[in-house]
């Protein structure tokens, strides 16, 4: 249950997505501090300056990667010295968790502006590197919308359970109130 929380990297790679200005940046991180405690990583909820400053040094590899690598050596050496460490396999595998997803989901839909996530289920399952839809998948699923307060229904039709969805559907996202 620990990677169903917020961290730093999952803010961050939802806030590159959203492509938005500074100040509309942190008018979003400033909501989600303030309206989203509970579904931060426990590191976070009582110091908003950690929150914020792992945020934009995540951001900040994330938009200048190919750079920060090559200099990986030297980062990790300044750290050192600062008592910081930078663990290697942070900056690899991310994209695996599936979690992603329904984080993404809730922060655009409550702040980025937009009422619901489209996706078709084989596209969802397939940008995560699934084939076909297994029950622990679809266990994982109900799990992750129930956490994150989302209801999934059929475009154009209505609310549903994921688990009798058809691969080929495709799926609506919303956040329950």
């Amino acid at each position: 249950m620990y990677g169903l929380f917020y961290s730093a990297i999952d803010i961050a790679f939802i806030l590159q997505d959203l492509k938005l200005g500074c100040r509309e940046e942190s008018k979003i991180l400033d909501s989600i501090w303030e309206n989203e405690k509970s579904l931060l990583s426990k590191q976070y909820r009582d110091n908003k300056r950690k929150f914020l400053l792992d945020i934009y040094q995540w951001s900040h590899y994330i938009l200048d990667k190919d750079a920060i690598d090559e200099e990986l050596v030297a980062i990790q050496r300044d750290l050192k010295h600062s008592d910081r460490t930078l663990q290697l396999d942070q900056l690899s595998g991310y994209f695996s968790d599936f979690d992603i997803f329904f984080k993404s989901c809730r922060i655009k839909i409550l702040y980025g502006g937009i009422k619901f996530v489209c996706i078709g289920f084989r596209e969802l399952l397939n940008k995560y590197g699934y084939k076909r839809k297994s029950p622990l998948i679809l266990q994982y699923i109900k799990h992750c919308l129930i956490f994150y307060h989302l209801e999934v229904t059929i475009y154009g039709r209505g609310s549903c359970d994921i688990e009798i969805v058809g691969i080929d559907e495709m799926l609506m996202f919303r956040v329950i109130s």
